[in-house]
């Protein structure tokens, strides 16, 4: 059983690892770096077009919900997932008790 769980512990470690030195050596993945110009200006027109035409394209009274819902749905998705999955693992490891 102990080796179960150390090669567990390396495997996610070494996935924890890669992804480190993944992200390190292309931060940006394509998008602006903090403070740049063109970045400012691309984000306010996409703040216009919300505005504009999120309740033509969703239908909805409101706004914000209807961004939040509707034009994010699949980052609200994520969100909930990454949310859910944290609160399950949390309750698995402070689980009284053992395997019976």
């Amino acid at each position: 059983m102990n080796t179960i769980r150390s090669i567990l512990a390396v495997s996610a470690l070494l996935v924890i690892l890669f992804t480190f030195i993944l992200i390190s050596f292309n931060p940006g993945y394509g998008l602006f770096s903090f403070g740049h110009p063109e970045e400012k200006s691309w984000r306010i027109a996409l703040y216009k077009y919300y505005i504009e035409n999120g309740a033509n394209l969703s239908g909805g009274a409101n706004i914000v919900t209807d961004i939040v819902f509707d034009l994010r749905g699949y980052d609200t998705l994520g969100e909930a997932t990454v949310l859910f999955t944290a609160i399950a693992g949390a309750l698995a490891l402070l689980r009284r008790g053992g395997a019976k």
